[in-house]
């Protein structure tokens, strides 16, 4: 809990814990292949939620995976632990929203989903 959940209310803790999953060793074992958003299709449309009470990813960890990505990032600061959408589901896609609609009015002829995307949230 105080990790990766040290924003999220103790209460649910027995839940969250039933949910956690070991990672795969073949995740550690296979080599990456090249990430779609180093793509220059992707130039002007990145998204990153950096979490600045991250414990198990310091913001200054988040920091230096964006510079060395060494492509341009839309970057927006949330003050939430690592999982914003277990403690703050609101903020985080409210946020998200905000990049999608700033995408669209950048690009709008790269959607074809018709007129803008109405959230609910």
């Amino acid at each position: 809990m105080d990790v990766l959940y040290n924003d999220c209310d103790r209460a649910l803790e027995p839940e969250l814990a039933t949910l956690m999953q070991p990672h795969a060793l073949r995740a550690f074992e296979t080599p990456a292949t090249a990430p779609a958003w180093a793509e220059s299709a992707f130039d002007g449309r990145r998204a990153y939620v950096r979490t600045l009470d991250d414990c198990c990813n310091p913001s200054s960890l988040q920091d230096l995976w964006l510079e060395k990505s060494q492509v341009e990032w839309e970057v927006v600061d949330l003050k939430t632990g690592h999982m914003p959408f277990v403690s703050q589901p609101r903020a985080l896609a409210e946020h998200i929203i905000k990049f999608i609609d700033g995408f669209m009015a950048k690009w709008p002829h790269c959607w074809l989903l018709g007129p803008p995307l109405k959230f609910i949230i």
